[in-house]
């Protein structure tokens, strides 16, 4: 079988670690798999199956059209008919699609080869912005535009950010224009809570099935590093934090909030941060830039006493399931699919937003994190992604008869 993914990223941060390990699924099963990518450099073992789509400056066109008319996916014409380029030599039996946003791709192009080439499209959500006019996700804004017509954006400053024409009615009606045109499509969900939201959508006339985010227990499991001795750790309760963008629904403030009131017996070490957001933090918290290294993340899970993960918007966050794996339990907010993840012997999960509620959840896992090793580990087996990610092989097969 030849599978060609499209994602923003290839083998590196989630959704590209997604990509890679379904490929590699392929590459297993005896057959091939090309995975196009718009930005970052792919991880060395997935970069003999990628294609870069486009160049820096092309992105940086996007970037703009994007920023000042919402253009998200009407730029990049040039890149993606040299994308339709490779995929016609590739010549798959199968395209799937992840994150087709990300300033990299040209909606139009795109969807009128895939209608001309006929072939089965799996397309995995791995948030809300396939059916929304910008957003990728609305939880915070409470909007529900998207059940209708998108207009008068409440997030256009969010991601994808626009500080100029608010394109959203345009890019809705685009959007239902371009994705129904294809007649054999099939949704896949992370989670119940996003396979939901699809039967309120435009969308909802397509196949849809609950196919959730697994994770390498190969790599993400308990790792002895010296860590804590290196940063100066030792004798402290260690609260983790990750994210590949600590952008605003990302919940850093509440962070920054419990470190202040849980004191100095407890060091906060946040990965993923930019210089500006690591020079502004308090003394009791550690931050750290991105890393492509999984292995180095997974000697941080292990090191942790707890995950916090403060997320105001999320699907099935792939954090969550690497620190069970690692046998770390996790404090998250009741967000969008969190809550599916988690279960009481191996986390706590709290009412969105509210911070005392948080701070007392970290200090209880901080207080149990030992004892509930052995429960997280075994939460994490049912999220074995090569348990989850074969149903993806599974239903490739299933389309492909």
């Amino acid at each position: 079988m030849r599978v060609y993914q499209l994602n923003t990223f290839c083998g590196i941060k989630s959704t590209g670690r997604i990509a890679w390990e379904i490929g590699k699924l392929v590459l297993e099963d005896g057959g091939a798999v090309r995975i196009g990518y718009g930005a970052g450099e792919p991880s060395a073992e997935s970069a003999p199956h990628s294609y870069r789509i486009g160049g820096r400056l092309g992105r940086k066109l996007h970037g703009a059209l994007r920023k000042l008319a919402d253009g998200e996916g009407l730029g990049s014409f040039w890149a993606t008919r040299a994308l339709i380029r490779d995929m016609k030599a590739f010549q798959p039996e199968l395209i799937h699609l992840h994150n087709i946003h990300g300033a990299y791709l040209h909606l139009p192009t795109l969807f009128a080869y895939l209608q001309k080439a006929g072939k089965p499209v799996v397309w995995t959500l791995h948030d809300c912005w396939p059916f929304t006019g910008h957003c990728a996700y609305f939880d915070a804004s409470g909007c529900k535009r998207w059940q209708t017509e998108c207009c008068h954006c409440p997030s256009q400053k969010q991601y994808p950010v626009c500080v100029g024409l608010d394109g959203s009615r345009r890019n809705h009606r685009i959007k239902k224009r371009l994705f129904r045109k294809l007649t054999n499509m099939t949704f896949a969900a992370p989670c119940q809570w996003l396979a939901e939201l699809l039967k309120e959508s435009h969308l909802k006339q397509y196949p849809c099935r609950v196919i959730y985010n697994g994770v390498d227990r190969q790599v993400f499991r308990p790792v002895a590093s010296d860590l804590r001795q290196r940063y100066g750790l030792e004798g402290k309760k260690l609260v983790l934090a990750v994210a590949s963008d600590w952008d605003e629904r990302k919940g850093l403030p509440y962070l920054t909030e419990a470190a202040q009131k849980l004191g100095e017996d407890y060091r906060f070490v946040l990965i993923g941060l930019s210089p500006e957001q690591i020079a502004a933090l308090p003394e009791n918290m550690l931050g750290l830039g991105s890393t492509a290294d999984p292995h180095e993340l997974a000697a941080w899970y292990t090191a942790a006493d707890c995950l916090a993960n403060p997320t105001l918007e999320d699907n099935m966050p792939m954090v969550d399931l690497e620190a069970l794996a690692c046998g770390t339990p996790v404090a998250v907010f009741a967000t969008g699919g969190c809550p599916e993840a988690i279960t009481p012997e191996c986390g706590i999960v709290v009412p969105k937003g509210d911070a005392e509620m948080l701070c007392n959840a970290i200090r209880e896992l901080c207080s149990r994190s030992a004892a509930m090793e052995a429960a997280c580990l075994q939460r994490s087996s049912l999220f074995d992604s090569g348990d989850t990610f074969r149903a993806y092989l599974e239903l490739y097969k299933e389309l492909c008869q």
